[in-house]
């Protein structure tokens, strides 16, 4: 028996189960195209269907019973949601595993017998078996990215430093610094894994003992640009991910010219938390008359030792 099959297998048994039922929200129905089109109203700007912000699966006339707000909606945040009786869910990142939320394309099978027939666009028991327990459990997904992060109160940089403590300490000017209380790089790292209940995707770079005092916060994946253009502003960089062949050895080369400067990403997903939990708290000033709740998607990964 080959894994594929073991794979669709098992995907296919996790689309079949459905959520208990839960008691519909009492009153005139509000659907999800009715809850969309007040977000779309309050954050304002143009929402072209090339975007990559706007429903992604399920049926938007569906009737909205609650609202769940996510880093990331995976299978475990959508079990969570439907146990919950929240059945629409508006996400930051994407859903379906790419920028664009769309099929994966055809490939071959690799299975013990060697290369297989291709098998059809959208035919991965991974994205099947994703897709078709939304169907069943009546979920809506709604993508909330590029216009969350266009606001200006940037809550994505904002949530973050609430959880870790630091909102107090935030440095007057566009770019969210922090002067945080002085620590060495060891100490301050061992703040950020408690305060996120980090499991293993906290990675550092820098003298362990070097003293952090002013911290930069910048939640999602930072570019080589953006690195160049503030390392030199704070002691501290701290961001979701970044390209480990640009960033890291940038940091590292740094360090070894005597510039005691540290890099450390938390991971892509938990750094963007925080940023939602915030959307939720906005999401109850916008939408009157159905739950809304934040689910953490929380934190992937795991240490070996």
């Amino acid at each position: 028996m080959n894994s594929g099959n073991i794979s669709r297998r098992a995907f296919a048994q996790i689309a079949g189960t459905l959520a208990v039922a839960q008691v519909p929200v009492r009153g005139a129905a509000t659907t999800a195209q009715d809850i969309a089109k007040q977000i779309q109203d309050r954050l304002g700007g143009d929402w072209p269907q090339t975007g990559v912000d706007g429903f992604k699966a399920g049926k938007p006339e569906t009737e909205a019973r609650g609202i769940a707000a996510t880093a990331m909606a995976t299978m475990d945040v959508l079990r969570q949601a439907s146990k919950a009786g929240l059945n629409l869910i508006v996400t930051h990142e994407p859903t379906f595993f790419g920028v664009r939320d769309g099929a994966p394309p055809a490939a071959p099978f690799q299975g013990r017998g060697g290369r297989g027939p291709a098998a059809p666009a959208g035919e991965d028991p991974v994205h099947k078996g994703k897709q078709e327990f939304i169907e069943k459990n009546g979920l809506v997904i709604f993508r909330l990215r590029d216009h969350w992060r266009a606001r200006k109160e940037n809550e994505m940089a904002t949530g973050l430093a609430e959880s870790l403590g630091w909102a107090a300490y935030r440095v007057p000017g566009e770019v969210p610094m922090y002067d945080i209380p002085g620590a060495t790089l060891e100490d301050t790292v061992a703040v950020i894994r408690k305060k996120l209940n980090l499991r293993g995707g906290l990675r550092a770079v820098g003298d362990a003992k070097a003293r952090v005092r002013r911290v930069m916060l910048y939640p999602g994946q930072m570019a080589l640009e953006t690195m160049l253009k503030y390392f030199a502003q704070a002691d501290l960089l701290l961001a979701g991910e970044v390209r480990e062949w640009e960033c890291v050895p940038y940091a590292v080369d740094m360090n070894a010219a005597g510039e005691k400067r540290s890099l450390v990403t938390i991971g892509r997903v938990v750094s963007e938390d925080p940023g939602m939990r915030a959307c939720a708290a906005w999401l109850k000033t916008v939408v009157k008359g159905v739950p809304i709740q934040w689910i953490s998607a929380g934190d992937p990964y795991w240490r070996a030792v």
